[in-house]
């Protein structure tokens, strides 16, 4: 059985994940550490964009894994 990216993700890579999770549109952005956005980058948990780093539905999808313990696999980017 594999384990989800996030199951095995660094503690620095989980912050970040988080962090971005906790993002809203149009405030001050929250403190990110850019080489472990990379990382979530690679693995398609983040993105960057004009508008900065953000977390994609796919890794808002492992954080809801992790929160939850279910198959979140459905699960859209929710909000």
């Amino acid at each position: 059985m594999t384990q989800a990216p996030t199951e095995t993700l660094p503690e620095s890579h989980l912050r970040a994940l988080q962090s971005l999770a906790e993002r809203q549109p149009g405030q001050d952005s929250n403190f990110v550490n850019i080489a472990a956005a990379q990382a979530l980058t690679s693995l398609g948990l983040a993105r960057h964009s004009g508008g900065g780093w953000e977390i994609t539905p796919l890794g808002r999808n492992h954080l809801l894994r992790l929160v939850s313990g279910d198959d979140v696999d459905g699960v859209a980017n929710a909000r």
